[in-house]
């Protein structure tokens, strides 16, 4: 009889790759550093996620496996030498093991403009230029007052007078404090880069198990912008700093997935996890000094408009903490064509770092003197800071009958935070004034542990009694009970309505509709968490208590809600190639505020759009689209513990985006010269007029009064043209690959006006009335106007 032969197994291994190498770099000369107040442009917001610096570059794809289809591993890297490279390599023996290694860099670029006058950037010390301090004390016109809290002649309004919505006459005061500043200041970069080192391994050792192990390293280091406040009131010393970041979050986890059969005869999965967590930070705390700030400085000496102000502030960072998880999944088919899907997880945070001191300045506080007060001890040496969750969540599906689908769904989660809650009788206010000495309310106070449980239930029914269509409805309920919030319990309804109908093979429609209902049982901020966090005499229930807000207020997260939204999306096929998409999106939150109540009282949202793709061949094809983005808020606010016509205020927020999208790509010569443009601009507008209950005019923009309107523009446009050349030419230079050439050009251009970064300045006395004593770094700048070129070859086989 004949005999059928084996199939011939390949041997050896086989190779692709992937190599390409070039350059970019700008055809203008975009500024790098400008500053917003000057009209300028700036490169932090073109960087932002990436690295499109002038130079050289590089990507790589290599692979390589065994021809019997047993083995096989790859390797990437991308934007080599760059601030955002990346490399992975991938390894494999089908149906046994998996293994993946990846580096990455990724930066975030705030700022490449900010102007400072410290030393030690990216240090734990933040330090003046020698003598820069005693210049500026002498500058300004202060003196030495003694031990005494209140020197003499040094108030900000010995700098300049305000004659109007930035407009100012400086002193010659003011001017000598402009010029020791100016001369002192350099250009540093704020951003941080995330160096991320992970492996991960997939171990199969039979068709029902699954194991994997994963570990990730991940490093920040850099600098982000941070306010420092030196003294106890608002009109005294303020410097925005380079505050240091430098620290590492490591992940790891294992678990294990068994595939088998249930007693029933039926399919059935269940997985095992740990996922573990551990955050340090290089440092604790970090100290700046005080630029009006003499140097060696006693007691009270650095006063600035008879608020004390110390000469060097203690600034803390993250802490140290930890996450410890564990989990379990189900998944099982049911009799009565059903199928199950649970979860059960648990999770454990900690953090229990030692507590810094009040102050690093306990020489302030000298023996006997009242005004600032003593140091008081603190209340404990560490947080002990511990927060377990709890999630449960079950899914069950059944296909009722060929044509209707039902899914009951239960979740519950609980976040205990079990975290002790310290009263702490008294502490320092910036390093140099006790609370109790600075306000009557401000100690004792009392630490929060929020808490709260989540539960939500929900059922949904799909019929598809024919072919092109479908229909559904769903009913959803949710309930948050809270522990140290402002509301005690919130309920919500939800209903939804959505279908997807084909009545014709040319047109394909979308939809769906949901109404919902939030409500709370009791709201007292007071009783819930005011009056217990604020335990002074003062604050109960509200005399002269400065450090609660108005009973009146209401969180837009706890209040009562009613939302509508609507969904709407079609795709239509006009003509053989062309597909147009329309979307339309609406939502509606509606909040109970009542006349004695103040918050946000409405939320809309309008999204529409349209997308229209023609494809001419396989080569060539259109792409344009539209998009209008509206988004609307009604606030009301008021100034005081209760409402009256005089002290309320109502501002009708508004911000609409309108974004026009098209690309080309065109194979002039197909397969070897291929073309692509595209080109997007958006266009946004913010509006956020100012009104009094009781119709009292509000100041125009001119005077200082209302916040003018942000407008803006972002536009990019990307012209790429790629050519492979002839395979038989590259051969016959000894080169079996293809070989190919890009040309890529790119301009590329934001241009906000934003009153709150247009007027910032290194020195902001001529803008602030009253409180010369502030330094600010420029850092703000998203404009820039760039063009830029990019050539590259490449080979792939």
């Amino acid at each position: 009889m004949p005999v059928k032969a084996e199939a011939v197994v390949e041997q050896g291994w086989w190779t692709h790759g992937d190599l390409e190498a070039g350059g970019r770099f700008f055809l203008n000369n975009p500024q790098k550093d400008g500053l917003a107040s000057n009209g300028q442009n700036a490169l932090g917001k073109f960087y932002e996620y990436r690295d499109l610096r002038p130079g050289p570059f590089g990507n790589a794809w290599l692979a390589t496996g065994s021809k019997n289809g047993k083995y096989q591993f790859d390797f990437w890297a991308d934007d080599i030498g760059r601030r955002d490279q990346r490399f992975e390599v991938n390894g494999s023996r089908a149906g046994e093991f998996y293994i993946n290694g990846v580096w990455d860099q990724t930066p975030h670029i705030y700022s490449t403009n900010a102007q400072t006058l410290y030393n030690g950037v990216g240090t734990n010390r933040l330090t003046l230029p020698a003598g820069l301090s005693n210049t500026l004390f002498g500058a300004a016109g202060c003196t030495n007052g003694g031990a005494g809290v209140q020197p003499g002649g040094c108030t900000s309004g010995s700098l300049g007078t305000t004659t109007g919505f930035g407009g100012v006459n400086p002193s010659a005061a003011g001017l000598a404090v402009q010029a020791a500043l100016t001369n002192n200041l350099y250009t540093t970069e704020i951003g941080i880069r995330r160096d991320t080192a992970a492996a991960g391994f997939r171990w199969t050792p039979t068709d029902a198990w699954d194991i994997n192990f994963d570990y990730s390293h991940m490093r920040r280091h850099g600098t982000q912008v941070e306010g420092v406040v030196f003294s106890p009131g608002t009109s005294g010393v303020v410097a925005q700093v380079p505050k240091p970041v430098d620290d590492t979050t490591q992940n790891f986890g294992v678990n294990g997935e068994y595939t088998g059969t249930s007693p029933w005869g039926q399919l059935f999965t269940f997985k095992l996890g740990y996922g573990g967590s551990l955050y340090r930070d290089e440092w604790n705390s970090y100290t700046v000094d005080n630029p009006f700030c003499p140097t060696g400085a006693g007691p009270g000496q650095c006063a600035r408009n008879g608020s004390p102000s110390s000469p060097t502030a203690l600034m803390s960072l993250w802490p140290d903490n930890s996450s410890h998880g564990f989990n379990s999944t189900i998944g099982a088919n049911l009799p009565m064509k059903s199928r199950y899907m649970g979860t059960l997880q648990y999770t454990m945070m900690r953090q229990n770092q030692a507590f810094l001191p009040f102050t690093n300045q306990p020489q302030v506080f000298t023996v006997g003197n009242t005004t600032l007060g003593a140091v008081p001890t603190l209340p404990a040496s560490s947080l002990n800071g511990a927060i377990n969750t709890f999630l449960s969540n079950n899914v069950v599906t059944t296909q009722l009958t060929p044509d209707l689908k039902s899914k009951l769904s239960y979740r519950y989660y609980d976040f205990a935070n079990n975290t002790p809650e310290l009263l702490f009788n008294d502490w320092v206010v910036t390093d140099v004034k006790t609370a109790s000495t600075t306000s009557a309310s401000y100690a004792p106070v009392r630490s929060l542990s929020i808490s709260y449980n989540k539960q939500n239930a929900g059922a949904e029914l799909v019929w598809s009694a024919m072919r092109n269509w479908n229909i559904g409805a769903d009913y959803g309920y949710e309930r948050y009970k809270w522990t140290r919030a402002d509301a005690d319990v919130t309920h919500q309804n939800s209903g939804r309505l959505f279908t997807d109908y084909k009545p014709r093979s040319w047109l394909t429609l979308r939809g769906s509709y949901l109404v919902s209902d939030r409500h709370y049982d009791t709201y007292d901020y007071k009783g819930f968490v005011g009056n217990y966090q604020w335990a002074a005499a003062g604050c109960q229930p509200a005399a002269g208590c400065n450090t609660q807000y108005s009973q009146a207020m209401r969180q837009f997260y706890l209040d009562n809600r009613q939302r509508q939204q609507g969904r709407f999306a079609a795709a239509i096929n006009v003509i053989r190639g062309l597909t147009v998409t329309p979307t339309f999106t609406y939502q509606d939150d509606s909040y109970s505020i009542s006349a004695t109540e103040a918050g946000l009282t409405r939320s809309q949202s309008i999204k529409s759009g349209v997308e229209a793709a023609y494809v001419f061949n396989p080569w060539t094809n259109v792409l344009v689209a539209y998009m209008h983005e509206r988004y609307r808020q009604n606030l009301k606010f008021t100034t005081g513990q209760t409402l009256t016509a005089a002290n309320t205020y109502h501002s009708d927020i508004k911000d609409n985006v309108n974004t026009f999208m098209a690309a080309f790509n065109w194979g002039a010569i197909p397969q070897k010269l291929d073309f692509r443009f595209s080109y997007t601009v958006s266009l946004f507008n913010n509006s956020q007029p100012l009104n009094r209950d009781d119709n009292a005019v509000i100041p125009t923009v001119a005077t200082g009064g209302q916040f003018p309107d942000v407008k803006g523009q972002w536009s990019r446009f990307e012209a790429q043209a790629k050519y492979t050349f002839d395979r038989d030419s590259v051969r016959a230079l000894g080169i079996n690959a293809e070989a190919y050439a890009k040309l890529r050009y790119v301009w590329e251009r934001n241009s906000v006006n934003n009153l709150d970064q247009d007027i910032m300045q290194p020195y902001m006395n001529a803008l602030v009335s009253g409180t010369g004593f502030m330094t600010w770094m420029a850092f703000d700048n998203p404009n820039y106007n760039v063009h830029l070129l990019g050539a590259s070859v490449g080979l792939r086989w």
